[in-house]
């Protein structure tokens, strides 16, 4: 990959572990790969995290081995593979809120936030919170050495089946409970990242083998998912019709990009469009949000989140650095 058209400031600059479910569906592969286009970011490497047994994966093992592969096959079309490394993840979730489930994602994490860095160093969790809540679990002292992102949770007050939870909700629990310094960005802001078909063939299909492939693997997955609905009944609202439902979500001819604003948020914090709330914990199979206003453990709440400006910037750095 050739080098950006502009300098940052060394003091602007960050340090990003990613964890990604890179294989769950059709966004993930966006957000690595814009953040492997991002000059302010340093990727130090990238953590392949489970899906559990969703969308045709025979095990949790599986779905892992399956993110990694994806994980792989971004940063080897991109022309990083001797640049970035890919870890394996966590082969289980955690069985409680106490035990940790080893792996070499989870300590590469460790490993990372313990490094003396004036750099800050972001994790941006795009799925379940396996492996960062299992290296918390087996060194706690890495959690006031990090900022995590989390694309994650239902849509405030209430909560609700939301599918990064639910695939490790004691993980969830953990990173809830900790003093680790959490962002979330939670499904009522994560699904306004909207994208056309029509748009992905005109600004990302052209460019280079990473183009194709983000945009070929969206059109097969399209396909494919309508055969996993039956998965996400749980997502449906109510006052909708199965039919309906089913005719648009998603729509036919265009996905969410929901990891994306992982990006947005380092590139710039969105001052104003996010609270500061005691951190809730999640109840038990159904995700449901049990509120703790006067917890002293705080997080920020994301509202809001600029998808034009992340989108643009996605767009303009693909075209420049595989454009001819």
């Amino acid at each position: 990959m050739k080098k950006a058209p502009y300098t940052v400031p060394e003091s602007k600059k960050v340090r990003v572990l990613i964890d990604t479910d890179c294989h769950c569906e059709a966004d993930d592969q966006y957000a690595v790969a814009h953040q492997l286009m991002t000059p302010k970011f340093d990727v130090v490497g990238i953590a392949a995290e489970h899906y559990a047994k969703n969308f045709g994966a025979a095990s949790v093992a599986d779905s892992m081995k399956q993110s990694f592969n994806e994980a792989q096959l971004i940063v080897d079309l991109m022309g990083l593979h001797d640049e970035v490394k890919v870890y394996k993840g966590c082969e289980e979730q955690l069985p409680d809120e106490k035990t940790p489930v080893d792996s070499e994602a989870s300590r590469f994490i460790i490993e990372e936030a313990m490094k003396e860095d004036d750099r800050p160093l972001f994790v941006t969790v795009q799925g379940a919170m396996t492996n960062l809540a299992s290296a918390y679990l087996m060194k706690p002292e890495i959690a006031g050495r990090m900022t995590v992102i989390w694309i994650g949770g239902g849509v405030y007050p209430e909560g609700g089946y939301e599918f990064n939870t639910i695939n490790d909700l004691n993980a969830a629990n953990v990173i809830m409970d900790s003093p680790v310094e959490l962002w979330q960005v939670p499904m009522s802001v994560y699904r306004t990242m909207k994208v056309s078909f029509a748009e992905l063939f005109l600004k990302v299909r052209p460019y280079g083998e990473i183009g194709r492939h983000l945009v070929d693997y969206m059109m097969e997955f399209n396909h494919r998912f309508v055969e996993y609905l039956s998965e996400v009944d749980q997502w449906m609202p109510r006052g909708v019709s199965e039919a309906a439902f089913r005719a648009t979500y998603p729509g036919g001819e265009n996905w969410q990009l929901g990891d994306s604003p992982v990006v947005g948020l380092m590139l710039t914090d969105h001052e104003g469009h996010y609270t500061v709330e005691g951190a809730p914990r999640f109840e038990a199979e159904t995700c449901r949000y049990l509120l703790r206003p006067g917890n002293p453990r705080k997080i920020r709440v994301y509202n809001y989140v600029d998808t034009h400006f992340i989108l643009e910037d996605f767009f303009a750095k693909i075209k420049y650095y595989f454009g001819d």
